[in-house]
């Protein structure tokens, strides 16, 4: 199934928004769907291993890969057996010629044996949480940059 996208302009430097929504691992700031981050293995870096304590109760092993400070990261895990496979990246990066305006670009995409039906018939949810997550990411970086 094609992955969800969404995007948004923030009014906070690269930096910050690495400061406030990824580096402190408590991911649940800002994912909607997400109660807590347990059994995390270092910082966020590639090759850190966590569990996603969803809001649903599944607990679910999750991957950091190519992870670039103030500039990118990609999470992936498996759900259900490995039947679902989940990859969520972030791509953030300043706007040229502006003095703290970033874009974030967040790709959301279920995949595997039963990924594309849950992706199918839960279409609305996958949206939904993408798009609270960026929303969230938008609001947590503009505040942190406001008290900068």
């Amino acid at each position: 199934m094609a992955p969800c996208e969404v995007s948004a302009t923030v009014r906070a430097t690269p930096a910050t928004i690495w400061s406030s929504c990824f580096e402190p691992m408590k991911w649940e700031s800002w994912d909607p769907d997400l109660r807590e981050l347990k059994d995390v293995s270092g910082p966020c870096d590639s090759g850190t291993t966590c569990t996603f304590a969803m809001n649903n109760g599944q607990d679910i092993p999750a991957e950091l890969i190519d992870v670039r400070k103030n500039e990118c990261l990609t999470f992936r895990g498996k759900a259900f057996f490995g039947t679902v496979k989940f990859e969520g990246n972030v791509l953030y990066r300043k706007i040229p010629n502006e003095e703290a305006i970033s874009r974030i670009d967040y790709t959301f995409r279920l995949h595997g044996m039963l990924g594309g039906a849950v992706n199918l018939f839960q279409r609305d949810e996958v949206v939904h949480g993408t798009q609270g997550g960026l929303d969230n990411m938008v609001r947590l970086s503009e505040e942190a940059q406001r008290l900068n």
